[in-house]
């Protein structure tokens, strides 16, 4: 696939920005935020499932102390 983007130089021409065509962004932060669920997803796949109730009782005991 090809990437269409510009460029945004200095003064001695050094890159200091890429510019994008929005469609294309909003591919490229999709992917990385259903990466982010993705790799949150498996960092508690082995914790305990608690019900509402034991929730509330969880915070309620952490929250005064």
């Amino acid at each position: 696939m090809q990437i269409k983007k510009s460029f945004i130089v200095n003064d001695e021409g050094e890159i200091q920005s890429v510019v994008l065509d929005y469609k294309y962004y909003q591919r490229i932060e999709e992917s990385l935020l259903d990466y982010g669920l993705s790799k949150a997803m498996e960092e508690v796949e082995d914790d305990d499932e608690l019900d509402l109730d034991e929730t509330k009782l969880k915070l309620r005991y952490k929250n005064e102390g």
